[in-house]
């Protein structure tokens, strides 16, 4: 009977426990309901001041109207400078190229291509002046082409140093 009465405490008192539990995350839960509710509302408002502004920006815009001649911005003084520097870059990279072609000719045994070697060429590189320089997709070309010619002198560099290492190893056999 005492082991009853006991087990009968126990429980109440785990039921007081859970019920204290429960009462304790009703709170919670309410308060949670409450700061979403407020961010919900300061959503609403938020929402309802950026249409405003939206509408807002759209009049200034339409009473502004289209964009006059005189505010388009005009090219830099130095732009025929910085053409001109473009022109001797790109007349550069063709030089590297040609001096590349020759070094791997030679690298290879081969005898080099005699009017790249006497730098018999046309007087301009193809496309100097009719590339606009400002066009982002001639400026890519020019990225690309830049970047093959460093691979190709990457590529120059291993061949000699491969046949300087041959030829080393030749001579240390001969003498």
């Amino acid at each position: 009977m005492e082991q009853l009465g006991s087990q009968i405490r126990r429980l109440e008192e785990q039921v007081a426990q859970e019920e204290g539990s429960s009462q304790a995350l009703r709170e919670e839960l309410r308060g949670k309901e409450t700061g979403l509710q407020q961010l919900r509302t300061a959503v609403k408002e938020l929402s309802a001041q950026n249409q405003e502004l939206m509408e807002q920006n759209l009049t200034l815009q339409e009473s502004l109207g289209p964009p006059d001649r005189s505010t388009v911005p005009r090219p830099p003084r130095s732009a025929p400078l910085t053409q001109r520097l473009h022109g001797e870059m790109a007349a550069c990279l063709c030089d590297l190229r040609s001096l590349c072609n020759i070094l791997s000719q030679r690298a290879q045994g081969r005898d080099p291509n005699l009017s790249l070697l006497l730098g018999i060429t046309s007087t301009q590189p193809p496309g100097v002046d009719r590339d606009d320089w400002q066009s982002p997709e001639v400026l890519s070309r020019k990225l690309s082409e830049v970047r093959q010619l460093r691979r190709d002198v990457e590529e120059l560099r291993t061949a000699i140093s491969d046949r300087y290492a041959q030829d080393m190893g030749d001579n240390c056999i001969t003498q």
